[in-house]
């Protein structure tokens, strides 16, 4: 995980980064980080628990990639550094960030999950995605990803509304 600084934690030096998509919105104060990812990924929508299992069938038989099977509907109310929250290993928990990483041969990930105080009611929710791949089937695998992945932050961050 390299942080360029706290503001924009990045997998990767950024001219190395294959893949960088941030998302804002503003959220209640009262949120901690764990309730905004537990309010984000409690609910996915039917297409995207269909896409990782896509996803899982495809990467385990061309890319032997272990499958991931989407996200949980068991939602912890904490979590420490270098446990697993879902498919992620934690590498950073406070409560206002929660860095998420996950490596495999083929790439590495990192979604930041930043709040930062805007006013006396609200927060700012910062989602930052960034992505190294290394080697040919990563950068596939990111074909499509890179495609949808700013429809499933979108559909993520209703959840919060």
């Amino acid at each position: 995980m390299e942080h360029q600084n706290d503001l924009h934690p990045l997998v990767a030096p950024l001219a190395s980064l294959n893949y960088l998509h941030e998302a804002h919105q503003y959220i209640d104060k009262n949120l901690t980080v764990m309730q905004v990812y537990n309010l984000m990924t409690g609910h996915p929508p039917f297409w995207l628990r269909i896409a990782f299992k896509i996803r899982d069938f495809l990467s385990l038989k061309l890319g032997g990639v272990q499958p991931i099977k989407g996200f949980s509907s068991v939602k912890p109310e904490n979590v420490a550094i270098n446990e697993k929250l879902d498919f992620f290993d934690v590498v950073k928990i406070t409560d206002k960030e929660l860095y998420l990483q996950s490596t495999d041969k083929h790439l590495s990930v990192l979604v930041a999950l930043q709040l930062q105080e805007h006013d006396e009611f609200k927060n700012e929710l910062t989602v930052t995605t960034s992505v190294i791949t290394y080697n040919f089937f990563g950068k596939i695998y990111m074909l499509p990803v890179s495609l949808v992945h700013d429809l499933i932050v979108k559909n993520s961050l209703k959840n919060l509304n």
